[in-house]
């Protein structure tokens, strides 16, 4: 028989009490109100933001960084920041020119060894400020600053430059690989002008520059429920082979559509939309294994939806969660609703759960453009919800609009009054993998 033990400990601490405490108790937590600290026989300490642990910043041009080095024709200086914002509040910033049709040019600096586990992707934050969209790679392997790396290596951001003449991060993936990797230098291609929209390079040495900042390695990244850069962690896990790769599980709450309900109480799995799904990532994705299981119940709202998760969703670790409840929540009102999706979407959040949030799916001889029904308020409460909760978003109800705008009927995306049918779930799955 399992014995189970509480553990006690008598601790004597600098700010004055000796005490004995139960696991569990929180003794300080360095926050405001708490016991004050001091310092005995040498030792110094600080208050910091926790968010820096882990977090090294290789270069951010102020005092005491890194020299920087150009080749083949890269020009740079140290200079003012040029436009302080919440992004980048530093004082120094690099400005970076060329001298040469090069793509190749280069500005380069050492760092202390940092180390990516093996199977292990880091990502290196840049904020950058440039005057149109840049193609900028970067290069890990060199031995130091004066080295080139593997010359066939040009590691891109998995996101894209959009605030031009303004600071934004671009993110970098490190992988590990299957041995780790052992970073001794950072090498920038500021340039290369290949992949941008318009493709081409921007820079001289006289009047238009880029600026570069802040560049620091953590374990995540940044929000972002774009299309494009949201699901990037999950993507990264989907293309990885045997035996690095593990399954994915993708969860449907909800009601009766994504459960496949057609003509009550036939139920067509194979057409709905979570399989569907599964479908095209398993031809996109040919090496990952990938689950998709549906906890969603027909007629359901989301208030029964939000009663049970604990216990029907989150014991099954979703990698992806999808919530479609709209349909069912204009039976119970705009202010209910929200709460039990909001409450949702933070327990998922908390678990670094990523959640995709659909609007409607119309019902028959709806009106898509009247703004009094309760469909469209709860199209737009779910809109709400995803800016709010800044998590991603499945806008079922505007491209069926789309489509009615085009001349096509309502009714045809639909198998009965309130279903749709393969075709309107083959659209749903359509704005899905948009974000795969």
């Amino acid at each position: 028989m399992m014995k189970y033990k509480t553990l006690l400990i008598a601790i004597t601490l600098a700010f004055g009490n000796t005490f004995t405490y139960a696991q569990g108790t929180v003794l300080n937590n360095f926050e405001e109100d708490t016991p004050t600290i001091i310092a005995r026989n040498g030792a110094q300490f600080s208050i910091v933001d926790n968010t820096t642990i882990n977090t090294p910043v290789f270069n951010d041009f102020e005092p005491n960084s890194p020299n920087v080095v150009a080749r083949f024709g890269a020009e740079f200086s140290i200079v003012s920041n040029p436009n302080k914002n919440e992004i980048n509040s530093t004082n120094n910033s690099l400005r970076v020119g060329r001298t040469t049709t090069n793509w190749f040019e280069l500005i380069a600096f050492p760092i202390t060894p940092y180390q990516v586990p093996a199977n292990t992707t880091k990502y290196l934050h840049i904020s950058v400020n440039y005057p149109a969209q840049p193609d900028i790679a970067i290069r890990i392997d060199a031995k130091d600053e004066n080295d080139s790396g593997s010359t066939n290596v040009a590691i891109r951001a998995l996101n894209e430059y959009t605030d031009f003449g303004n600071w934004q991060t671009l993110i970098f993936p490190l992988e590990g690989g299957d041995s780790g990797a052992e970073i001794k230098a950072i090498l920038i291609f500021a340039d290369v002008g290949i992949q941008n929209n318009p493709a081409g390079r921007l820079l001289n040495n006289t009047d238009t520059f880029g600026y570069l900042d802040e560049i620091k390695v953590g374990d995540n990244l940044p929000e972002d429920n774009s299309f494009e850069n949201y699901l990037t962690n999950v993507k990264l896990e989907l293309q990885k082979n045997w035996p690095s790769n593990r399954t994915i599980n993708l969860v449907f709450h909800g009601h009766s559509v994504p459960s496949g309900y057609t003509q009550t109480p036939t139920v067509k799995t194979l057409d709905a939309y979570p399989h569907k799904v599964l479908e095209r990532l398993s031809e996109k994705y040919p090496t990952a294994v990938i689950n998709t299981t549906k906890t969603a119940i027909g007629g359901e709202h989301s208030i029964r939806g939000a009663a049970r998760f604990d216990d029907d969703v989150l014991p099954l670790k979703p990698d992806v969660l999808f919530i479609d409840y709209s349909l069912n929540d204009r039976s119970q009102g705009l202010e209910p609703t929200y709460a039990a999706w909001d409450e949702m979407i933070k327990k998922a959040k908390a678990r670094n759960i990523p959640v995709l949030l659909f609007t409607a799916t119309p019902f028959r001889d709806v009106d898509l453009f009247d703004t009094t029904t309760d469909l469209y308020k709860h199209q737009q409460q779910v809109i709400r919800l995803a800016r709010e909760n800044n998590v991603g978003l499945v806008d079922s109800y505007e491209r069926i609009k789309e489509k009615v705008a085009q001349g096509e009927s309502v009714n045809s995306f639909l198998a009965s009054f309130n279903h749709p049918n393969v075709k309107g779930h083959n659209l749903v799955a359509d704005e899905i993998m948009k974000f795969f």
